[in-house]
């Protein structure tokens, strides 16, 4: 199963609510972008009055046929009575080669039709070199072997294949965790697993996962190699792929709240207290995540390089190298 990349959702306050009419908002800004993006109507072709121009020039004169214009070079350049007489000699034998060249291309045509009824009709006839229906009769019938093929299950794809619950030794079984590729050894500082799922989330995200069949979430708080960054790193054990797949679109449909930060003493006290940024991913029936916050109490305001290789590290390399051996085939 191909896995990509993790999408990053918007900074959010995973602990705490904005005020509704938020201080710093530019509603200059805002007003200036909303005229920009205004609707441009268009009209449909009855809707659209053909607009008629007063004093423009006049229509050109109606094509006059050649035999007109013959006559009419004949009279400008006044032409003798022999002469006039030749002119039409010449235009009946043109029109003769007209004629005939007709004819000969209708026959053509009527040729072409007859001979492809021909073969339509030739088409209907058995043909006497192919095998009567006796002696096909008489020929060993072959099998589809691939007919009854089964179907091949990813492992992972629904608890029904995947029963065995994770584990915090499973995911966090040491006191650090180097994924592969990435900088450094991430610091385990808290771990937790939770039989209750909504407790992993915040606002419409915990009514949604109050309502899923998800049995479990496993989570741990971690600081990524340089220190600077505190991180919420979890999976949350659903019923199969299309409900993870589900509960991402929804995610990424811009829901209020989000998932919950796991806070400490330390350097991750104040985890969640101000902006974060949150990446999330699934790997079967599992949904992946991570909340990154500053180690400093700063808010988070974009995906930068080092939020981007957490994301990375935790939930494209780490959770999903634990997660790997589960599709192996017993």
């Amino acid at each position: 199963m191909a896995h990509g990349p993790s999408p990053f959702g918007v900074p959010q306050e995973t602990q705490a609510h904005r005020p509704p009419d938020d201080p710093g908002f530019d509603w200059a800004e805002y007003d200036e972008r909303s005229q920009m993006r205004a609707p441009t109507a268009r009209l449909s072709p009855e809707d659209r009055t053909p607009t008629v121009r007063l004093g423009g020039p006049a229509l050109p004169p109606a094509r006059r046929s050649p035999e007109e214009e013959m006559e009419a070079h004949l009279d400008q350049i006044q032409a003798s009575r022999p002469l006039r007489r030749a002119a039409q000699r010449a235009r009946r034998r043109t029109r003769w080669w007209l004629v005939a060249l007709a004819t000969v291309s209708g026959l053509a045509v009527a040729a072409a039709c007859g001979a492809g009824a021909f073969i339509v009709l030739r088409e209907g006839e058995p043909d006497p070199a192919a095998p009567s229906a006796e002696a096909a009769a008489d020929q060993p019938s072959t099998v589809d072997e691939t007919a009854g093929a089964p179907e091949v299950v990813d492992p992972i794809a629904s608890r029904e294949t995947d029963a065995d619950p994770i584990s915090v030794e499973e995911l966090f079984g040491a006191n650090a965790i180097s994924p592969a590729g990435g900088s450094g050894a991430y610091e385990v500082l808290a771990t937790e697993a939770l039989s209750k799922c909504a407790d992993a989330g915040l606002d419409e995200l915990a009514e949604l996962l109050e309502d899923a069949d998800c049995t479990q979430t496993v989570r741990a708080t971690l600081i990524n190699p340089d220190g600077e960054y505190a991180a919420t790193a979890g999976v949350l054990n659903l019923a199969d792929a299309e409900e993870a797949d589900a509960l991402r679109a929804a995610i990424e449909a811009g829901l209020e709240g989000g998932f919950a930060a796991l806070r400490t003493d330390g350097e991750a006290e104040e985890l969640g207290r101000a902006a974060t940024m949150v990446g999330y991913n699934t790997y079967g029936h599992y949904l992946m995540y991570v909340v990154i916050g500053r180690t400093d109490g700063e808010p988070i305001e974009e995906a930068s390089d080092p939020v981007r290789a957490i994301v990375s590290d935790l939930v494209d390399v780490w959770f999903v190298d634990q997660l790997n051996p589960r599709r192996d085939v017993q």
